[in-house]
């Protein structure tokens, strides 16, 4: 009988759980939806604005175009996983990732950047070794 008991015990926790987060990925999802139309329309109406009096290229319109539409979508998609409860951890990962690469393309830059300049240094430094 405890098996039975601890497996209808399990079934209601997770009937529990799940009617308690249900109604959370309903509204994520309509949130979703109305952010998707949202961000079609802001597009549309960018498109239909005149930037030729700017006199701006079309290949810059355009990929200010792309811009706003991956930012856009990134943005909703950081809004719908923050309601869901589970943005902050995302964002935070995110953050670190995108600092450690940048960590790592600063130092390999300045690194290559500066490679002549150490060798150099490097070949003095032996010059000097040896002399003394």
């Amino acid at each position: 009988m405890e098996f039975i008991d601890v497996l209808v015990n399990s079934f209601q926790q997770l009937l529990n759980q799940m009617a308690f987060f249900l109604p959370k990925l309903i509204v994520a999802v309509v949130i979703w939806f109305l952010g998707s139309y949202l961000l079609k329309l802001a597009i549309g109406i960018l498109k239909k604005l005149d930037l030729g009096g700017l006199k701006i290229d079309n290949a810059l319109i355009s990929t200010l175009m792309d811009i706003v539409w991956y930012l856009g979508k990134l943005l909703l998609v950081l809004v719908v996983l923050d309601y869901l409860g589970i943005g902050r951890t995302i964002i935070g990962a995110f953050v670190n990732g995108l600092a450690f690469a940048i960590a790592i393309a600063l130092g390999l830059s300045f690194g290559k950047a500066l490679e002549p300049d150490a060798k150099d240094l490097v070949q003095k430094l032996r010059g000097h070794i040896r002399r003394s």
